[in-house]
C-alpha cells in the first residue's frame, strides 16, 4: 500500500517538477524496487537524458514498458535496453530488425540476452555484407556455448545464410582467428578466403522491422537468394530441399502455387517470389498478375490450410 500511495504520488505531481528535480528523482527511483511498474514505465516515457538510468537499471519496468520501448524508442533508449538481464525472445527480434547496428552489438555483447533462430537468421544476412556482425557473431558463439549451439544446429541444416568464413571457422574451431582477424582490420573490410566483406550498411528492410517468415523471405528474393529461400521453404512446410527445387524449376504453374500456399505467405510476397523466380529462370513475366489472382482467390478460400511447423525443435521458430 505504502508502494503504491507514494508512486501515484509522484505521477500526479512528477510533470510539474521542474527539470532539476525530475532528474534527481528518476536517479533516486532508478535502482529501487520501491515503486510500482506503472510509474517505472512514465519515468521511461522521459527523454533519453532523463530516462536512460530506469531504462537501463530499473527492475520494474513492465514487460509491455520494454516491448514499446524496442518497437518505438530512439536508438539511444534502445541501445540502454538491450543491455538489461531480463529481455525476452520477442525484444532481442525486435530490436535486432529495427534497431540501429550499434543496438545490434549491444545485444550480442549481452551475455543474458536471447536469440531466437529468426533474429540469428536475421543476423547471418547482416553478416553477409557486415564485418561488424560477422565478428560480433564469432565472438558471442566464443562466449555462449548456447549461441554456439545454434550456429551449429543451423550449419548442420546446410543453411545457405552462413557466410563462408564463418561455416569453415564453425567446421574447424576457428572463431578465435575470425574474430581476431576482422579486429584487426581499420579500413573497413576484410579478406578471408577470397572473399571480401566490406563494413557499408546492407540495404536490409525486414518488413518494417518485423522479423515475419514473409519478411525473410521478401529480403531473400530482393536480394536474388533463391537458394536460400528454397532452403526457408523447404523448412517451412517440412519437405526435402531437392523436392522444393525442382517444383519450383518445373513449368507446373498449380503445384508450384499449392507448394507456396503451404507457407501460408501473403499474395504479395507470392507476387515477389514470381518476379523473382523468372528473373532466375530467364523467363517471361507476363502471367504474373494471373497467378497472383488466382494465389489470392485459393488463399482466401475458408478450407485452405497454412503449412505445418518443421518437426524440427531448432526451426519452428523460423516461422
Amino acid at each position: 500500500m505504502e508502494r503504491e500511495l507514494f508512486s501515484r504520488i509522484v505521477l500526479s505531481v512528477f510533470d510539474q517538477l521542474d527539470r532539476a528535480a525530475r532528474y534527481e528523482l528518476v536517479v533516486r527511483l532508478a535502482k529501487t524496487d520501491r515503486i510500482i511498474p506503472d510509474l517505472a514505465d512514465r519515468l521511461a516515457q522521459e527523454d533519453y537524458e532523463l530516462s536512460e538510468p530506469v531504462i537501463e537499471c530499473s527492475p520494474m519496468i513492465s514487460q509491455n514498458g520494454l516491448m514499446q520501448i524496442a518497437k518505438n524508442g530512439g536508438n539511444d533508449k534502445r541501445k540502454s535496453t538491450a543491455k538489461r538481464p531480463d529481455l525476452s525472445e520477442e525484444m532481442t527480434d525486435t530490436m535486432i530488425a529495427r534497431a540501429s547496428r550499434d543496438v545490434v552489438h549491444e545485444l550480442l555483447h549481452n551475455m543474458a540476452a536471447p536469440f531466437s533462430v529468426r533474429g540469428t537468421l536475421a543476423l547471418l544476412i547482416f553478416a553477409n555484407t557486415e564485418a561488424d556482425v560477422l565478428a560480433g557473431i564469432a565472438r558471442r558463439a566464443l562466449e555462449d556455448e548456447e549461441f554456439l549451439q545454434t550456429q551449429m544446429d543451423i550449419l548442420e541444416t546446410n543453411c545457405p545464410l552462413i557466410p563462408p568464413p564463418l561455416k569453415k571457422a564453425l567446421e574447424t574451431g576457428e572463431l578465435q582467428r575470425l574474430a581476431k582477424t576482422i579486429e584487426e582490420r581499420h579500413d573497413g573490410s576484410i579478406d578471408l578466403d577470397g572473399i571480401t566483406y566490406s563494413r557499408h550498411e546492407a540495404s536490409i528492410q525486414i518488413a518494417n522491422g518485423e522479423l515475419s517468415f514473409d519478411a525473410i523471405l521478401r529480403t531473400l528474393f530482393e536480394e536474388g537468394r533463391l537458394d536460400a529461400a528454397i532452403w526457408l521453404i523447404s523448412r517451412k512446410i517440412n519437405l526435402a530441399d531437392e523436392v522444393v527445387s525442382d517444383t519450383l524449376k518445373s513449368d507446373a504453374d498449380g503445384a508450384i502455387m499449392r507448394l507456396m500456399l503451404q507457407t501460408g505467405i501473403h499474395e504479395k510476397t507470392y507476387r515477389d517470389f514470381l518476379k523473382a523466380r523468372c528473373a532466375w529462370l530467364d523467363r517471361s513475366t507476363r502471367s504474373i498478375p494471373e497467378l497472383v489472382m488466382r494465389y489470392k482467390s485459393e488463399l482466401k478460400k475458408p478450407h485452405q490450410n497454412p503449412g505445418q511447423p518443421p518437426s524440427q525443435s531448432l526451426l519452428k521458430a523460423v516461422t
